[in-house]
């Protein structure tokens, strides 16, 4: 299938190995013939060094279009525990960085200073560094939803947004529905699959219950031309290197076809 104009560029997730050093998680992602990754910032101080990020980069031959700021509760205290100046530290490291894409969780509900810094200041703070302020979706936990961004009309408020399909597989939401309310601010995809026990699986691509062979072949045909990154659960892959790089591998070439309409990728 030939398609008039640039597709989505695939990129390999750094979050799933935050406990390997960097520049080997990155080697191995561009074994896996990945261009390009995502980089989250962690505990590793690695991770948050725009010249240490740059140069693994570099070596491994790869392009970091996009960081992921350190907002899950296990890195509460990385970059500090203030939303606000979290994200300023993340929009300034991602800058540094050269990505065009800061992805980001929304504070909770109760943390008001900082959902309203987010309506009225964010966006413009993000404009003087370079990268996008990039809303994902989150998801309830245990039936409650702690995040204030969980459904597509609580998205709709945002200009850049982060479309996960596994979270919005978590959160009962249809991803069709949910591409057909966003795509037109959708400027990153984070894609995995599912498997419907309401827990955020990040599992490989056709092994749970969302379709994602419709929904990439969707994706790819309607001319949408951001950035996806695989972000799956890597830990039975870890015994060796060989096999971490050949699942990569694997889930590259099935995203890669499925966006090209060849749903027999996953059959």
């Amino acid at each position: 299938m030939t398609r008039s104009q640039p597709g989505p560029r695939l990129l390999a997730a750094t979050g799933p190995l935050l406990l390997s050093p960097l520049g080997w998680v990155l080697d191995a992602i561009a074994d896996a013939g990945f261009t390009g990754a995502e980089v989250l910032m962690a505990h590793n101080p690695e991770t948050r060094d725009p010249d240490k990020v740059l140069g693994y980069a570099r070596e491994a031959g790869l392009v970091v279009p996009v960081v992921h700021g350190p907002y899950m509760v296990l890195l509460r205290n990385v970059l500090g525990s203030n939303y606000i100046e979290k994200s300023r530290r993340s929009l300034e490291i991602s800058a540094q960085v050269g990505a065009r894409i800061m992805v980001a969780h929304a504070p909770f509900r109760w943390e008001r200073r900082a959902r309203g810094w987010l309506a009225a200041e964010a966006d413009d703070e993000a404009a003087e560094h370079g990268p996008a302020f990039a809303m994902e979706n989150l998801f309830p936990v245990g039936g409650r939803s702690f995040s204030c961004v969980v459904t597509p009309a609580e998205l709709t408020p945002f200009t850049s947004v982060v479309f996960d399909t596994s979270h919005f597989a978590v959160a009962g939401v249809d991803l069709f529905e949910a591409w057909d309310a966003l795509s037109d601010r959708v400027v990153h995809l984070h894609v995995s699959d599912n498997f419907g026990n309401g827990k955020d699986s990040h599992a490989p691509i056709g092994s749970g219950i969302l379709p994602l062979d419709r929904f990439l072949a969707h994706v790819g045909a309607c001319g949408w031309s951001g950035t996806i990154t695989l972000e799956l659960d890597c830990r039975a892959y870890l015994d060796t290197r060989e096999s971490l790089v050949s699942f990569l591998a694997r889930e590259r070439v099935k995203a890669e076809s499925l966006l090209a309409g060849d749903l027999e990728a996953v059959r």
